[in-house]
């Protein structure tokens, strides 16, 4: 909060009585003196001598007492020049503290221009100042982005010219110079300010991240000496403004997050989670239709056109469907799923009467050309559909059950509709063999662990994600996305993942003991409801005497919305185990739930650097990345394949990377045979 300097110590009452006391006596003294020596001179050279001794002492008292009473006028005229001046110092600071409250109200409420606005009025009130203006940086150019003459809005200067002026600022909060154009850290900005005619300045930095983003100016035409107050009251104003750019910069990596999350960006169609306001409309009203729709062809565009092609077919498909909604099929709603496939939500009506409708709609998308690039494709289309709540009454099963009848759809090549049906849920038998061959996996051991290093920017190695493995006796070995979700639909995910964390336990304390090496282990839903799993992680602390910041449990961001969940997170970090929000940006993530539950890092997902392999820019991953900076948490990027990847996300600080072009997930075995052929590789700490 701002303060004013407390001026009440300069108030210092001149000694007026004491003065006249002094002079008081003086007189007192003197007239005494007089006396005497004329008595003395009238006795020893008679009355004439006397008179002219007491003549002369009249005279010389006469002086002393004028020079008294000169010198009290001044020090009287001197001390109320002292309380006018007292007064106004006082009256500025009044006016100083009550515009920075009304600023930081401002702040709150207003958007960027109304507050800018109102930062430049009240800083030239207070200054008086006929000059005000707000200057930003970035990499190249210092532009003005606010300014009470209109016409320097807009106006840029090169920021390779400004070393010095920037220089200066960065070392002192607030500059200020009375004679700006002979002011050696002004040299610089010379021609700019005999453009204007700037004969004093006062600027103060505007800090975002710690690092100076922009200037508040204020600049005099007249020669101008600034008061101490002056200069505190406009780095305090400036505060505000690092404070309002750091909420704006908040806000909008909030708002492109947002916008990620609900919307997609090739066809701007919601996506699932932005779905979710529909899907309650129609979960009110009781029944509704849910299909999903497979677009074939589009690979042959991608290799074709790029995927620049298949984006541009998407955006037409999306509009043409759009279109054909608003003229036929009103209150149907879209969405984007992954990959080729859209998702349409039907009110409630006959069986017979959607698959009439929805066959009458694909036989229109299957003829129609799709014109991208000047060349026309044929593109096939089917649909699957599944009832609520006839065939469930969960949205994740529908969806499921949809894809079932997809599946059969496809070879429908007469309408390519088809509804789901109980002999599709051959999956159901699929699933239950699956159960059962993993209660098998768990008895006999057959699962294994891979690591994947994790780098920091200098390409030193800090630890690794554990990936789960399952060495099939007759497939082989299978990644987690063959038999995670039914380990999880079973509850066969708990022996699982205790499994896994009681070998990271045996890691860090055996062959990973003389590091400083860290292990990440992915946990689920389902263990972090167990009531023993904090215990359960406290045990395995003890058990193997490790340091708990080496273990660092990764949830995904889903899991932040489980009611009673945040007991069990807070349990954990005060065990100090690290926690770290698995692939960010993906799910349900929002500035609320980071705030609500204290996480150590955030994990920023694939799909947010893969555009990388396109462009040379990734402004989602750059959001996520100020806001990790922001909130002060670790940041790390998973799935780096290319060196501009690599040279772009260090760029940016992102504090650790993993990916395949720094190493593939390998054996345990093969991880410590790596770290003992070059023990350099080994953060000792």
């Amino acid at each position: 909060m701002y303060q004013a300097p407390d001026t009440r110590k300069s108030a210092r009452p001149l000694p007026q009585r004491r003065l006249m006391g002094l002079l008081s006596g003086a007189l007192g003294v003197g007239v005494a003196l007089i006396l005497a020596v004329s008595w003395q001179v009238s006795r020893q050279a008679g009355l004439g001598s006397a008179l002219a001794w007491l003549g002369a002492g009249s005279v010389v008292l006469l002086a002393v007492s004028l020079l008294f009473l000169r010198e009290l006028g001044h020090q009287r005229d001197a001390q109320q020049r002292m309380e006018r001046a007292l007064h106004d110092s006082r009256r500025r600071l009044l006016a100083q503290q009550q515009a920075w409250h009304e600023l930081r109200n401002l702040q709150h409420e207003a958007g960027d221009s109304d507050f800018y606005s109102s930062v430049l009025s009240s800083t030239a009130r207070l200054m008086n100042v006929p000059r005000v203006s707000i200057w930003l940086l970035d990499d190249e150019t210092m532009t003005c982005q606010a300014s009470l003459d209109d016409a320097q809005v807009g106006e840029q200067l090169p920021i390779e010219r400004l070393d010095g002026y920037l220089g200066a600022l960065r070392e002192s909060p607030g500059l200020a110079s009375v004679e700006a154009q002979q002011d050696p850290r002004l040299a610089c900005l010379n021609d700019y300010l005999v453009k204007h005619d700037v004969v004093s300045m006062l600027d103060a930095g505007i800090f975002v991240g710690g690092e100076l983003r922009g200037i508040l100016c204020c600049e005099s035409l007249l020669t101008r000496r600034w008061h101490a107050e002056e200069v505190s009251c406009l780095i305090a104003v400036s505060g505000l403004v690092s404070q309002f750019a750091e909420s704006l910069r908040r806000r909008a990596a909030e708002q492109d997050l947002h916008r990620h999350l609900h919307y997609d960006d090739v066809t701007g169609l919601p996506t699932l989670r932005g779905l979710d306001a529909s899907l309650e409309r129609h979960l009110e009203a009781g029944r509704f239709h849910l299909g999903v729709l497979r677009i074939g062809g589009l690979s042959q565009i991608n290799e074709t056109l790029g995927q620049r092609g298949g984006d541009q077919a998407l955006s037409l498909i999306a509009q043409h469907l759009q279109r054909y909604m608003d003229l036929t099929l009103s209150g149907i709603d879209l969405a984007r799923l992954p990959s080729n496939r859209l998702v349409l939500v039907m009110p409630d009506t006959t069986r017979d009467v959607a698959h009439q409708l929805l066959a009458e709609l694909l036989e229109t998308l299957n003829a129609h050309p799709w014109w991208v690039d000047n060349q026309a494709y044929q593109l096939q289309f089917a649909l699957g559909i599944a009832s609520y709540p006839d065939h469930s009454d969960s949205v994740e099963q529908l969806l499921q059950r949809a894809e079932l009848a997809l599946k059969e759809a496809r070879h429908d090549t007469r309408h390519g509709v088809a509804f789901y049906a109980s002999e599709l849920s051959e999956w159901q038998q699929r699933q239950n063999l699956l159960e059962r061959e993993l209660r098998e996996a768990i008895r006999s051991r057959q699962f294994c662990l891979y690591l994947q290093p994790q780098f920091d920017r200098m390409g030193a190695l800090r630890g690794a994600e554990m990936l789960l493995r399952w060495q099939h006796p007759e497939r082989g070995l299978i990644g987690p996305g063959g038999f995670i979700h039914e380990a999880e639909r079973s509850g066969l995910i708990r022996p699982i993942g205790n499994w896994v964390l009681e070998q990271a336990g045996q890691l860090l304390a055996g062959p990973l003991a003389d590091s400083q090496l860290r292990l990440s282990v992915n946990v689920s839903v389902q263990q972090l409801r167990d009531e023993d799993f904090v215990p359960r992680i406290a045990r395995l602390i003890n058990k193997h005497a490790i340091a708990p910041g080496r273990l660092t449990l990764e949830v995904v961001e889903s899991l932040l919305l489980t009611p009673g969940i945040s007991l069990q997170l807070k349990a954990l970090r005060d065990l100090g185990v690290e926690l770290s929000l698995d692939d960010f940006g993906t799910g349900y993530s929002s500035l609320r739930y980071l705030q609500d539950f204290r996480v150590d890092e955030i994990k920023l997902d694939k799909v947010f650097i893969d555009v990388l392999q396109q462009r040379d820019d990734a402004p989602l991953a750059r959001s996520i990345i100020a806001l990790a900076k922001t909130l002060g948490l670790k940041l790390v990027a998973e799935g780096v394949e290319t060196a501009f990847q690599l040279e772009y996300l260090s760029r940016h600080g992102v504090d650790l990377v993993q990916g395949y072009h720094l190493a593939h997930p390998e054996p345990v075995a093969n991880f410590l045979t790596r770290l003992q052929t070059d023990p350099r590789q080994i953060d000792h700490g």
